[in-house]
């Protein structure tokens, strides 16, 4: 790979015996990614290009057809790259937070407005903290397959009765009686609880790294179809998901690499863990448990 930085011609090569290690630790949870690290090198000046004859040659235009082909391509891997950090940001949110309640609101028409729904989610989480002051949340938007918005959001685990309109009822009524209230009667739900594979109401808790796996899943589905400014989560102000730590380690195998991350790493319950077909890229993720040491610059554990 060759980029021109100030006027000279660097060339990248990937280096096999390092790898860069991102580490983010925040609310017991640890996520980890290691990738080989690509060294940069100038190799030449990048003047103008001159045939054997000594010629400047001009570089032929771009048709518009091209042109618009490499634009398309361009804006298509900048959309992409921005739902990847969207979602990154939207389930470290909800790790940091503790948030352990899945709720989703739906449309019984065929809703298909972002921005209205947008409107109606604000409106509802307006008429939430009537009746729930410290009310929190992390939401992303998802188009059904007939194209209705609805939206999934983690929250705190609902008390068991609150008050609404002067009346004590089941809270977990509630997120359906406010957003009706919006909506119109009839017109929607407010769902409590994820689903299982099938679709199904699952008969267990999600764990809160299952549930912020869940909710930010959706937030690259169909991005294509948003432009790059569109925000495409939202969350209750002064949450904060924390930065990631990055280090290098200095060992050359993939063994080593994976050793190293996940004995310095909580050991209580694995999340995910995941290796690239080529072996360039690692992925590692647990839920809180007990620490065996901390990962270091120099390629192996500081007990402590």
């Amino acid at each position: 790979m060759f980029r021109i930085i100030d006027g000279a011609l660097y060339e990248g090569k990937v280096s096999y015996d390092a790898w860069d290690v991102r580490v983010w630790r925040e609310g017991g949870h640890t996520e980890v990614s290691a990738s080989r690290p690509v060294i940069w090198a100038e190799v030449a000046s990048a003047g103008p290009v001159v045939d054997l004859l000594g010629n400047l040659v001009e570089p032929e235009p771009l048709t518009e057809a091209e042109q618009a082909a490499l634009d398309a391509e361009r804006k298509e891997k900048n959309l992409e790259r921005a739902a990847r950090r969207a979602r990154t940001k939207c389930r470290r949110l909800i790790k940091a937070a503790s948030l352990d309640e899945m709720l989703t609101l739906t449309y019984r028409e065929n809703q298909t407005d972002r921005a209205l729904a947008q409107r109606h989610f604000k409106e509802w989480v307006r008429r939430m903290r009537r009746a729930l002051p410290e009310f929190r949340y992390v939401a992303a938007l998802e188009p059904q397959a007939r194209g209705a918005w609805h939206i999934h959001l983690a929250t705190d685990r609902l008390p068991k009765h609150v008050s609404y309109r002067g009346v004590r009822i089941d809270a977990w009524k509630l997120g359906t009686r406010v957003w009706r209230s919006i909506v119109g009667e009839g017109n929607g739900l407010c769902f409590v609880g994820g689903k299982d594979r099938f679709g199904r109401p699952r008969r267990d808790r999600m764990s809160i790294a299952q549930l912020a796996a869940y909710v930010s899943k959706y937030i690259t589905k169909g991005y294509a179809d948003c432009d790059a400014e569109v925000n495409r989560y939202s969350c209750s102000c002064g949450l904060d998901a924390g930065k990631p730590e990055c280090l290098r380690l200095h060992c050359t195998s993939i063994r080593d690499m994976v050793e190293t991350i996940v004995f310095a790493t909580s050991l209580e319950r694995v999340v995910a863990m995941s290796l690239t077909p080529m072996g360039d890229r690692f992925w590692f993720c647990t839920e809180p448990g007990m620490k065996r040491g901390k990962l270091n610059d120099v390629g192996g554990i500081r007990k402590g």
